[in-house]
C-alpha cells in the first residue's frame, strides 16, 4: 500500500518577493488544512516569456496564483477558484517620480497621471490595462529600464503594487535618488488574485475552494494577509489617499469583481 502523502507542484514564479512568501504561505496552510500529509512543492523560479508562463500547465505543475482575467492564459484549460485571496492590493498602484516632476504631474487635478506618460514593463497585464483606460504608456524591457527612464525624465512615472513598492524600490530606486514614491495618491482597479488550477485538478479545485471558503469566514485570511503586508498598507496610508480609478478590462462585464473597490482604500468616491 502506498504511504506516501499526496504532493501538490506550486509555480510561485514572475512576482515580487513579498507576494511569493504570501501566496506560498497561504497555500501551505490551505493544503494543510486539507490534509497535513499533502507535500507541497513550490517552484519560485521565473519563466523568460509569457508563452512559457502560458504553458506551466504542461510543465506538470498543479497550481499558480495569478491576477483575474490574465490574458497569457486566454485559450489554455484551467479551473478557477473564484474567490480573490488578497483584498485587492496587487490593484492599488502607487506612483514612482521624480520629485521635480511632481507638481507638473499633479497640475491637472481631475486627471493627473493621464496626462502623464506612464512606463511600464511590456510583458505585465497593467500594460493592457492603461492602455484600455486611454493612459500614454511607453513600455521598457524591464522593471530596472522603467526606473532608468523615470529617473532620466523621459517618461513621468511608473506605478508599482501597494503590496510591492517599498520593497521594489529599496531594489531599483536606491541608486536614483530623485525618485520618490507619492505620498498622496493611489491609482486604482480591480486586480484581484485567484487560484488556477490544472484542467484535470478538479478535486483539488473544490477542496481549495471548501478550505479557502473556511479559512476566510475564520478570519485567518486576513490575519495572515495583515502579517505580510499590514506593515506597508499602514505606512503607505492607503485610506488616507486620493484614489483615481481605471477599469479592467479582462474582467467580464456583469462580473461582481468589475466594480469591487479594494477594502484597504476609502471610499469609491475617493476621487474620480
Amino acid at each position: 500500500m502506498n504511504t506516501q502523502p499526496a504532493r501538490i507542484r506550486f509555480w510561485n514564479g514572475n512576482k515580487s518577493a513579498p507576494r511569493r512568501r504570501y501566496e506560498a504561505e497561504l497555500t501551505q496552510q490551505l493544503l494543510s488544512q486539507i490534509d497535513p500529509g499533502i507535500a507541497l512543492e513550490v517552484d519560485h523560479s521565473d519563466r523568460l516569456t509569457a508563452q512559457a508562463e502560458a504553458a506551466i500547465f504542461s510543465e506538470g505543475f498543479d497550481l499558480l496564483i495569478t491576477v483575474a482575467g490574465n490574458p497569457k492564459f486566454d485559450g489554455v484549460e484551467k479551473h478557477i477558484i473564484a474567490s480573490p485571496i488578497a483584498f485587492g492590493i496587487l490593484g492599488c498602484r502607487i506612483p514612482v517620480y521624480r520629485r521635480d516632476q511632481r507638481a507638473r504631474i499633479l497640475a491637472k487635478s481631475d486627471t493627473p497621471f493621464k496626462a502623464a506618460t506612464i512606463a511600464l514593463p511590456a510583458d505585465w497585464a497593467d500594460v493592457p490595462i492603461f492602455q484600455a483606460n486611454d493612459y500614454p504608456v511607453v513600455t521598457q524591457a524591464s522593471l530596472e529600464a522603467c526606473f532608468e527612464q523615470v529617473a532620466c525624465g523621459a517618461v513621468d512615472y511608473l506605478c508599482l503594487g501597494a503590496n510591492e513598492v517599498q520593497a521594489v524600490f529599496e531594489d531599483y530606486g536606491q541608486s536614483h535618488p530623485e525618485l520618490v514614491i507619492a505620498t498622496g495618491q493611489v491609482l486604482y482597479y480591480p486586480m484581484p488574485l485567484q487560484f488556477y488550477c490544472h484542467p484535470d485538478a478538479l478535486t483539488l479545485q473544490a477542496r481549495l475552494t471548501a478550505a479557502l471558503n473556511q479559512y476566510q469566514r475564520a478570519g485567518a485570511l486576513r490575519t495572515l494577509f495583515e502579517r505580510h503586508f499590514g506593515p506597508q498598507v499602514s505606512a503607505l496610508a492607503l485610506s488616507q489617499r486620493a484614489v483615481h480609478r481605471l477599469r479592467n478590462p479582462f474582467l467580464s462585464d456583469g462580473s461582481s469583481l468589475t466594480e469591487t473597490l479594494s477594502p484597504l482604500l476609502r471610499t469609491p468616491d475617493s476621487a474620480d
